[in-house]
């Protein structure tokens, strides 16, 4: 990108432009050239997302070329209308803008790009875009930008515009505006679905005004943008506000003259009715934006990069000696610090840059997604649980349906806590066949615990665990109760789908029923607690939901009983009943890219009759609760399952990485932390262009602390059992624990630890089996010493 001299831009402040200016190559990610090609255009779309945890913009070309899938998603704006369920919405766009000489638009797709680049500034959460164009009539002109979404503030937008024709002079039309003319994706090719219909469009001599409301809920959207030349100064200029439809656009027309430069500015301002009344939107929005005028630019710019700041500083993680890891892992921390909800709600299996599996909620976000949050902003991973609190009115509803007690939280969650699965398969897939997860795939229920019980255990936010911990815990204990089944001297659950999502309608997973026995038996301890504890405010939960006490011990004995199938000879966990007894392949073969090929005779219409799996399945078990496994059983299941598995989804490789940390198969586990640090970078599935792939996203950053850092909590102990791969010189993260913030610092041959409190107190440290007292507020170095 070139940067302008202050003597040609006068009028834009040297301060600015600096805010504006590309940080080190580290934080970058580019994108060079253009490919007249619909896939290669909607990667960089998904890759490029700019955000601030409430709305995303994806990072589409300003002129829209042909191919292109552009969007702005808003947090927790789902609708149904003609959808087969509830979908998350695609909203009005503002970041369109395309310039017109002599009756033709400048645009990739009509025209030759002499070069073009997008970069994305991952340290400031800016998308910068240079193009020089060849229309077809020999005119050159170059079209810069640079937009964002403003953290500090969630409603505010800003996009600076700079057009430079080359070789001409003359006439040049900029159009842009508001449009509201997008829908979503339907769920055949080439189908679309509305969502929303026109309710307001202003113009004035100094803004414009958008107003949409969803078709079936009724949610109001609405956005105020100025758009004004504003360099050169008091240049003549001719300005004509058009509406076409349920798009408002405003063209400025321009003398140009070659070789100058032109800057014209957006502000925009996004609000729903969540946050305003109805009946106030035009009102509070206009005031907002004139503001947001008043204020100035770059006043709102320092806030928002100060913001960015403030969060690397918390959440960046130093990789010395491996520039691909270290670029790799930013792009997936960034990809986290735009989605984080800055108020009660959750975040989607590909978070907010598409409506790829239409946006729902799906036990992604509390196992993959929500420990990143935990350790590093705690309030914003609190709003993500209050979400799931929300929502237990659905999940009571869910359950009722099956007949069940207590509450059932959906395998796909939206707006109401109902379950929205599809009974299709998802326009995803391009195939039509009946989805089974819904209602099965119950593990999702002690998924939301889990992360509710971990997020109490780091936090020690003991007011969520009485106010809102203890009513989940508890309802979704009773759900299970009811769920199990006795046979004989065990307890059963039948007709379900784990993890591994290859075999449908199975009995007993031992994923599904290690994770109930966990629930159960946390739901008995808490009860015991609280009993002790805070008596009053458990009296008032068990008449809230009518729990009794003889509930409670019925718990304690289905979590003492419930069936797992395990081979003290093998060492190993069986899947589920009679898993062992299919026909055993194993994957032995991989293609160029080094994905598994499944065996000769093997599809994915029989692969159900064969013990290949899709994913971490017992693996996954023994991942999340690593202490209550011996090494020895790690590695015997790692062994056996591990090349029997076909990653088939963007969660696996992660969970196999941290595993292969764990089971000391360190090779395979540095090559399948590549490729799910790499996993949207170098599109490995093929299928970025409809969003991140929120699980492997946070499945990335698991790996690092988790995983090569060795990073965990037992207790009022901290564990550290890290490994550091050969080329990697150190290793640095903190996280937040309680109310200290625990600094590591890993290199080949020292561990330093520094703990900091407003306290001084001495903290417990196990590594690799090794116990040291650490005092607060003190560094401490330690051998690193691998066994």
């Amino acid at each position: 990108m070139e940067q302008s001299s202050s003597k040609r831009y006068a009028h834009v402040s040297a301060e600015n432009e600096q805010l504006l200016s590309l940080s080190s190559e580290e934080w970058l990610l580019r994108r060079k050239g253009f490919r007249h090609s619909e896939r290669s255009l909607q990667v960089n779309e998904s890759l490029l997302t700019i955000g601030n945890g409430y709305l995303n913009i994806r990072g589409s070309l300003e002129e829209l070329p042909q191919g292109h899938y552009g969007g702005m998603y808003i947090s927790g704006i789902y609708d149904k209308s003609e959808a087969a369920v509830e979908e998350l919405v695609k909203c009005p766009m503002w970041t369109d803008v395309s310039v017109w000489v002599e009756g033709h638009k400048f645009c990739l797709s009509t025209c030759k790009a002499i070069s073009h680049e997008q970069i994305l500034d991952m340290r400031k959460g800016i998308l910068h875009r240079r193009t020089t164009f060849r229309n077809p009539h020999g005119k050159i002109l170059t079209f810069e930008t640079a937009r964002l979404v403003c953290l500090h503030d969630d409603h505010l937008g800003y996009m600076l515009v700079k057009i430079t024709p080359r070789n001409f002079s003359g006439p040049i039309r900029v159009f842009t505006g508001l449009n509201g003319e997008v829908f979503n994706r339907g769920y055949f090719p080439n189908e679309t679905v509305k969502h929303l219909h026109l309710e307001r469009i202003e113009r004035g001599k100094t803004f414009m005004y958008l107003e949409m409301k969803t078709r079936e809920r009724g949610i109001r959207i609405s956005e105020a943008a100025s758009w004004k030349l504003v360099y050169p100064r008091n240049y003549n200029h001719q300005v004509e506000p058009r509406i076409y439809g349920e798009k408002f656009t405003n063209e400025i027309t321009i003398e140009a003259e070659k070789g100058k430069t032109y800057i014209f500015e957006k502000l925009a301002v996004v609000l729903t009715c969540k946050e305003s009344e109805a009946d106030r939107m035009f009102t509070k929005g206009i005031c907002r934006l004139k503001r947001f005028i008043r204020k100035g630019v770059p006043a709102e710019v320092q806030s928002h990069l100060a913001t960015w700041e403030k969060k690397w500083q918390q959440s960046d993680i130093v990789i010395t000696g491996d520039e691909k890891a270290q670029h790799a892992l930013r792009f997936n921390i960034y990809q986290l610090l735009i989605n984080g909800p800055t108020k009660p709600a959750s975040i989607g299996a590909k978070f907010l840059s598409s409506e790829g599996y239409l946006g729902h909620i799906f036990w992604d976000t509390e196992i993959f997604i929500l420990p990143f949050f935990i350790y590093n902003f705690p309030e914003t991973a609190r709003n993500m649980l209050l979400y799931r609190y929300n929502t237990l009115e659905g999940a009571k509803k869910n359950a009722a349906k099956k007949g069940f007690a207590g509450a059932k939280y959906a395998w796909e969650s939206a707006s109401t806590g109902e379950d929205v699965t599809p009974r299709f398969a998802s326009k995803l897939e391009r195939n039509i066949r009946l989805i089974y997860t819904g209602m099965e795939e119950d593990h999702i229920v002690s998924d939301v615990i889990y992360g509710a019980e971990k997020y109490f255990r780091v936090t020690g936010d003991e007011r969520f665990l009485i106010d809102h911990g203890l009513e989940m815990i508890f309802l979704t204990a009773k759900f299970w109760a009811s769920r199990v089944e006795k046979h004989g001297d065990c307890y059963e659950i039948r007709c379900v789908i784990g993890p591994d999502e290859f075999h449908e309608h199975v009995n007993n997973n031992a994923y599904t029923n290690f994770m109930v026995r966990w629930h159960l038996k946390l739901s008995y301890l808490l009860y015991t607690y609280i009993r002790k504890n805070n008596p009053g405010s458990l009296d008032r939960l068990a008449e809230k939901i009518g729990l009794r006490h003889q509930e409670i011990e019925s718990w304690l004995d289905i979590s003492r009983n419930i069936k797992l199938n395990f081979d003290p000879e093998t060492k190993l966990y069986e899947q589920f009943d009679g898993y062992f007894k299919l026909k055993d392949y194993v994957i032995e073969t991989f293609d160029r890219k080094n994905h598994p090929i499944l065996p000769r005779g093997v599809n994915y219409r029989n692969i159900h009759l064969t013990r290949l799996i899709k994913q971490a399945d017992v693996l996954a078990m023994m991942l999340l609760f690593p202490h209550a496994f011996s090494e020895e059983e790690m590695r015997a299941n790692f062994d056996f399952y591990e090349q029997r598995t076909a990653h088939n989804s963007s969660l696996s490789h992660c969970m196999h990485a941290m595993m292969g940390l764990a089971a000391g198969r360190r090779a395979k586990a540095y090559n399948y932390f590549m490729k799910t640090a790499l996993f949207d970078l170098e599109n490995i599935h093929e299928n970025t262009a409809l969003g991140i792939h929120a699980a492997a996203v946070g499945g990335t950053w698991q790996t690092v602390v988790y995983g090569f850092g060795g990073f965990s909590i037992k207790s009022d102990r901290l564990v550290l059992k890290p490994w550091l791969p050969k080329k990697w010189e150190s290793l640095s993260f903190r996280v937040h624990w309680k109310e200290r913030m625990v600094n590591v610092t890993i290199y080949h041959d020292r561990i330093s630890i520094l703990i900091s409190s407003d306290v001084d107190l001495n903290i417990p440290l196990s590594l690799y089996r090794k116990t040291y007292l650490l005092a607060a507020n003190k560094e401490h170095v330690l051998p690193y010493c691998t066994q």
